[in-house]
């Protein structure tokens, strides 16, 4: 297994999750549907915690996730989400061992 697993979180300044979600749906989503090297995307806002969004992203190999930040979809997320986070988000990766 090659996969390459991304695990995210953005806090969002108070009361801004909601525009944050819209910029991720506009710019993002459609990028990432139009990626065939993410193999997995899920996009969550928790319940319990107004002011965060967690993300998970399973992609092909770690170059693909690399290459990902490069693209002019993910830099116009990045500079237009940012107004509307409390700094900058939490990241970690690592290959993936095991998927189903």
């Amino acid at each position: 297994m090659t996969a390459h697993a991304v695990f995210i979180t953005h806090r969002t300044k108070p009361g801004k999750r909601s525009d944050a979600e819209a910029v991720w749906t506009k710019i993002m989503k459609p990028a990432v549907e139009a990626n065939p090297d993410h193999l997995a995307y899920v996009y969550t806002l928790p319940d319990d915690e107004p002011d965060v969004i967690r993300a998970f992203q399973l992609y092909r190999n770690a170059d693909a996730a690399m290459a990902f930040l490069r693209t002019p979809e993910y830099l116009e997320y990045e500079a237009t989400v940012t107004e509307h986070l409390d700094g900058p988000p939490q990241v970690a990766s690592a290959p993936a061992a095991w998927v189903k």
